[in-house]
């Protein structure tokens, strides 16, 4: 018995040191996707795709050789990287788009008239950040804080519910919709060339883009359960709001 017995220590080590998983440098290493391109879709704008990326409009604009009013079409590719390919840096649908009319003529020699966007950049527009400080974008609470690094970029306030959202500022719409993921109906506003206000989780929205807000008029209704998300932009990189409303 006693002869078995290192044998049986022997066979006993040997089992646990199987068990041990495999050094982490012999392990496969997910592979990391960059993304270096976007492909407009219907009803994105300019700013909506650099709030998207965190990049500036300016930035943005730049990289992809685009001028005021920023016209993009859907199915345009752009570039959202400095050393993206400089294919995408003349992007083949920066002509202007055109609105077909609702019918047009017959015949073998009928010419097809076609009524050319509006370019219009809207009022300039601009903030003294040492004048008065921007008001509350609801009456309500908030809940939670701007944090980055538990990637809160903005804040949430908790009103009443069905209660109205105003503009903190005057500004231009820039985008009023759904298409940006985890924000639900969103607007954002235009304040300066730097500035910009997004206000997100809206049931009802009252504006559309090329719309000029003040804080008198409402911007959007909330839901049921008055939630607002709100965050201000500088530069394209989130700021605390707390530092301009009052």
């Amino acid at each position: 018995m006693r002869s078995l017995l290192p044998i049986l220590i022997g066979l006993l080590i040997v089992q646990g040191c199987s068990s041990y998983p495999a050094p982490v440098v012999s392990r496969q290493q997910p592979s990391s996707t960059r993304i270096d391109t976007h492909r407009v879709e219907s009803g994105e704008t300019l700013y909506s795709i650099a709030w998207r990326y965190d990049l500036s409009i300016a930035k943005l604009a730049e990289m992809n050789q685009l001028k005021q009013p920023y016209i993009i079409s859907p199915g345009q590719v752009l570039s959202i990287r400095p050393d993206s390919s400089g294919a995408l840096l003349k992007p083949a649908a920066s002509s202007p788009r055109v609105d077909k009319p609702i019918s047009a003529p017959s015949g073998k020699n009928a010419v097809v008239k076609v009524k050319p966007v509006k370019k219009t950049t809207g009022p300039k527009l601009s903030y003294n950040i040492q004048g008065p400080p921007w008001r509350s974008p609801v009456e309500g609470e908030i809940v939670e804080t701007y944090n980055p690094q538990q990637l809160r970029k903005g804040l949430t306030f908790k009103a009443a519910g069905g209660s109205a959202v105003r503009s903190v500022a005057p500004g231009l719409v820039v985008y009023a919709g759904d298409g940006l993921r985890d924000y639900g109906k969103l607007i954002i506003i235009k304040h300066s060339e730097k500035l910009l206000s997004a206000y997100a989780h809206s049931q009802t929205l009252l504006v559309k883009e090329g719309d000029s807000v003040d804080h008198k008029r409402a911007i959007s209704k909330l839901g049921a359960e008055g939630r607002l998300y709100f965050e201000i932009r500088k530069d394209g990189e989130p700021v605390n709001p707390k530092d301009y409303l009052k």
